[in-house]
């Protein structure tokens, strides 16, 4: 690193640790009065980063080294200002935006990987594994934070007070601070697919709560949601093509060569790149960068849109297309008929709601859909009881006898002779029977089955639906609808139901779903039917309330129930009447999604945060017209490389001369990065015992302020159970009943923010935990790693929240057995 911004990196460390180590901070504090009544706001900028990121991206740190160097000069620059901002901030809250400066720690690491790779380049001594981890920057890493907005502030002022609407500011600074943590540590799974998604997948879900329930920056909310769609639709697709989510991407890979799978090889190759890019991890991506542009060629090998289509949607992909096909078609036929102008007309308006390359955005959107909304699980896990009666052979008199096949000479005292000399032979030929007592045995088990819930899609046919709104709109459907068919196509324990309607000043019908063929019926309909008219959301969503009660009198095993609303509208909602007709349903519980399209809808957006409040499933979606254009004409999940190149197709009716291709091209590649993942393992071993025996010499406790996410990382990999349950103990104690309770801090004091802050934080972890699954070792070092996480926003060191876990156990109690409980995972 170099001189300027290792002294950049020394004043984030200093501001980090609070306004007293901040050197800066006398003659600031002398013109503080000046600049309060001067009305000082204190910006951050993000424009030189992001015109460098594009440049390296346009390889113009080797094409052009000097302008390079000079776009990197303008993004230090903007860096050192905006340390400035935040120091100065510090010092006026007396407190230290920790946000703030952790997204400026990300941005200096970037820039001291973009400046090494730009000045070797300008020695003539390139590093192309160097200039593409920089070009390649996950943006994930670079959102500024997000804060609660005043209606006089930008998404890019730091906030000098606490927002005014909201009650705590510490609690909400800290749970926004959960959305960019989830997504590092997403970032930091470069492994296991599955463990990455569901981090994504829990972001995305704080994300919807805090955009529904505070005024945040709305550009904030965009590139989060974004980012998080398309990783979610890449591992998707990546699943799609063959990949276990729940396994390590190198055993898959290593797994997939040695079976002479090219498809797999590719697709578990592009995985591990893209994580070791995310995780800025030089090592593993210089090696799977070079395999890829050898395989691809330097364009990269972008899967085409219809194989990836085919491969998530199954069936429904076809469907969609023959169905626009058709639907166009007829469309067209009627136009070169002529006829009355009332059919003209009639087929002109259809071929503008449907133009052509309505199936492309269709397909695209729907491809995106699982990754931009969250619309509850389709299935509810619930533990039953099973009995099974069964027959045992017993050597003691029961009131059952039964005549068994011989399995031994111990039998030949009760068994059924015949003829005595072919005894020896009937036993060996199991023509030999003999008697046995049994009796009745009673098998008794418990197993997690699937039980369907009754979703409910209501969608606004008004028509102001047209174009990228009705694609999305009828997208968002055929996703569901592809879903179903799979799980249709093999029930096993599961019962699923989907119900859609259409609506407008009038409701349309019903259409109930539970077959595979009603499901092809459904496509059909939704992509070849035009629709017009107004909007009546009250009446829409009292009719879907009678619709789940109607298939509960049909169903009494009935898990719960969804409704999924999507509109454009805005309308006025009577949320005590709907309240009402949810409450008249007893204790079923429905969860509530709203996707507004184009237009926000206050009321709506209000009645779920308040569904929010009250702990029910609610989540509320808003995707202005520039997003659904993005959605339905670009591919969401970038150019990324899942199937094999065609030269690897075609040789695949030559078994022998495909297995010397991957062996040329990625022979040997697994073996190293193994070797690099088990080289790493021993190196944080060894490093952590000689912290660890060095806090010994010394005297110090084995309890210390930092890295024990890392190390319960290490103790969970390498099943070392007896340390990370010690460690899971220091950080979330087993609670106890305590004799004489005792007493909560008083309001408005430090004590009493410091323990509803350890609450808090308690709270999310254990939110996320239990998400996340996994072992029980697993999920304890997933804890501690979160915890330790979620500490500095909570404004907590370690070593403090120790102390609040000594001084208040009882109020920590709730939180901690929750925490304990996600760990635990179900009972059984």
């Amino acid at each position: 690193m170099s001189a300027r911004l290792d002294d950049v990196g020394e004043r984030l460390a200093r501001a980090l640790r609070g306004p007293a180590a901040i050197e800066s901070q006398r003659l600031f504090r002398m013109a503080r009065p000046l600049l309060a009544m001067a009305g000082w706001r204190a910006s951050i900028e993000a424009t030189a980063l992001p015109a460098l990121i594009a440049l390296l991206r346009a390889d113009g740190a080797s094409s052009d080294p000097a302008a390079a160097r000079t776009r990197l000069d303008a993004a230090i620059d903007e860096l050192e200002r905006n340390v400035l901002a935040v120091e100065r901030v510090a010092i006026v809250r007396r407190r230290a935006p920790v946000a703030h400066a952790l997204w400026l720690r990300r941005v200096l690491g970037l820039l001291d990987l973009a400046e090494s790779a730009i000045e070797l380049a300008a020695a003539g001594r390139p590093d192309a594994s160097r200039a593409r981890a920089a070009a390649r920057a996950d943006d994930g890493a670079l959102f500024p934070p997000l804060v609660p907005l005043r209606p006089e502030q930008t998404a890019l002022d730091v906030p000098l007070s606490d927002h005014p609407d909201v009650d705590d500011a510490r609690l909400v600074d800290l749970e926004l601070a959960a959305i960019d943590h989830l997504m590092a540590a997403a970032r930091a799974e470069t492994i296991v697919l599955g463990r990455k998604r569901r981090l994504l997948v829990a972001a995305r879900q704080r994300l919807l709560e805090a955009a529904a329930a505070l005024p945040l920056a709305r550009e904030g909310v965009r590139e989060r949601t974004r980012y998080l769609a398309r990783e979610i639709t890449r591992i998707d697709r990546l699943e799609a093509a063959g990949l276990d989510a729940d396994v390590s991407l190198v055993h898959q890979a290593r797994q997939a060569l040695v079976r002479r799978d090219p498809d797999r090889v590719v697709a578990a190759l592009s995985a591990l790149d893209a994580g070791a890019l995310a995780a800025v991890d030089l090592a593993v991506s210089a090696r799977t960068g070079v395999a890829l542009a050898r395989i691809h060629g330097r364009g990269g090998g972008a899967s085409p849109l219809a194989r990836s289509a085919r491969q998530v949607l199954g069936e429904a992909a076809e469907v969609v297309a023959s169905a626009v096909d058709d639907a166009r078609g007829g469309a067209l036929h009627q136009l070169s008929l002529g006829g009355v102008p009332s059919d003209r007309l009639a087929a002109e308006s259809f071929l503008d709601y449907l133009p052509d390359g309505s199936e492309r955005a269709l397909l695209r959107a729907a491809l995106a859909a699982d990754g931009l909304f969250e619309v509850g699980g389709a299935l509810s896990p619930v533990r039953i009881a099973e009995e099974r009666r069964v027959l045992r052979m017993v050597r003691h008199p029961t009131q059952d006898l039964q005549l068994m096949p011989a399995e031994d000479v111990h039998d030949l005292r009760d068994a059924v002779i015949g003829d005595p000399r072919s005894v020896l032979l009937d036993l060996a030929t199991g023509r030999l029977f003999t008697r046995r007592f049994v009796e009745e045995v009673v098998q008794r088990r418990t197993r997690v089955v699937m039980r369907g819930e009754v979703r409910v899609y209501v969608l606004d046919g008004s028509g102001s639906m047209r174009g990228p709104r009705a694609r999305v709109r009828d997208a968002i459907l055929v996703a569901e609808l592809s879903t179903l068919m799979g799980r249709l196509a093999d029930p096993g324990d599961t019962r699923c139901t989907l119900f859609f309607r259409y609506f407008d000043e009038e409701l349309g019908r019903v259409t109930r779903v539970d077959t595979i063929a009603g499901a092809r019926d459904a496509i059909r309909e939704i992509v070849g039917t035009e629709r017009s008219g107004g909007t009546d959301i009250q009446r829409a969503l009292m009719a879907s309330l009678e619709q789940i009660a109607e298939a509960r009198a049909l169903d009494a095993e009935l898990a719960r129930a969804q409704i999924v609303l999507v509109t454009d509208g805005e309308a006025a909602v009577d949320e005590p009447a709907i309240v009402a007709a949810r409450d008249a349903l007893g204790g079923l519980p429905i969860g509530v999604s709203v996707i507004a399209l184009g237009e926000e809808n206050p009321a709506l957006r209000g009645l779920v945060a308040r569904q929010r409040a009250k702990g029910e499933a609610a989540f509320y979606h808003f995707l202005d017209d520039a997003e659904l254009r993005e959605i339905t004409q670009d591919d969401l999940a970038g150019q990324i490389a899942i199937h094999a190149p065609d030269r690897w197709a075609a040789l695949a009716r030559d078994p022998d001369a495909l297995a010397r291709v991957l062996d040329d091209e990625v022979g040997g590649l697994f073996d190293e990065l193994e070797q690099i993942e088990r080289e790493r393992d021993v190196a944080a071993m060894e490093r952590l015992e000689e912290e660890a025996q060095a806090r010994r010499e010394v005297g110090l406790p084995d309890e210390h302020d930092g890295g024990d996410g890392e190390r319960a990382r290490l103790e969970a990999s390498r099943r070392d159970r007896v340390a990370l349950a010690a460690r899971y103990a220091r950080w979330f104690p087993e609670p106890s009943a305590a004799a004489s309770p005792s007493p909560l801090p008083k309001a408005k004091t430090q004590e009493r923010d410091d323990v509803d802050a350890a609450c808090c934080a308690l709270a999310s972890v254990a939110e996320v935990v239990a998400l996340l699954g996994g072992s029980p070792a697993a999920r304890q070092a997933d804890a501690i790693d979160l915890l330790e996480r979620l500490l500095p926003d909570a404004r907590l060191t370690p070593t403090r929240y120790r102390a609040v876990l000594r001084d208040y156990p009882d109020a920590l109690a709730p939180s901690l057995r929750a925490v304990r409980a996600a760990v635990a995972g179900p009972p059984p």
